[in-house]
């Protein structure tokens, strides 16, 4: 996904902290949205945005969510757009069109692959996966 909405009337959902030890609680605010940035946004900002390492605790309490998915559409190109790219930043992804990441990420987690480096929590696999040129 390029990016999450997501509202919640009570605690559960935590964010990693950059580092990845530390989990923070997102805020719960009335009439506001988080906004989690995902592994589409990481790849055209060339990394300048990274992908938001997040969770849902199970909770005791009753807790409600509204979750907004953003993608693009499957032909879409996903790559570095230009105003991220750089002499001293040069394109750190490859291109590979929406429809095709999304069908390589979902093979991955079918495999039990994760979407998370492993002791590397922060690293997002699906945003730094390779595709051939």
């Amino acid at each position: 996904e390029a990016f999450t909405l997501m509202h919640q009337n009570a605690p559960g959902l935590q964010f990693l902290k950059p580092g990845g030890r530390t989990w923070l609680d997102a805020p719960v605010k009335k009439e506001e949205f988080v906004v989690i940035v995902g592994d589409v946004l990481e790849r055209f900002t060339n990394g300048v945005l990274r992908a938001t390492p997040h969770r849902v605790l199970q909770t005791s309490w009753e807790r409600f969510s509204i979750i907004r998915f953003n993608a693009m559409r499957p032909e879409t190109l996903v790559q570095p757009l230009p105003c991220f790219i750089s002499e001293s930043r040069p394109a750190r992804y490859t291109p590979v069109t929406m429809q095709k990441h999304m069908d390589t990420t979902l093979k991955r987690l079918e495999e039990g692959l994760g979407a998370w480096q492993k002791g590397n929590p922060g690293h997002s696999l699906s945003a730094n996966y390779v595709y051939d040129k």
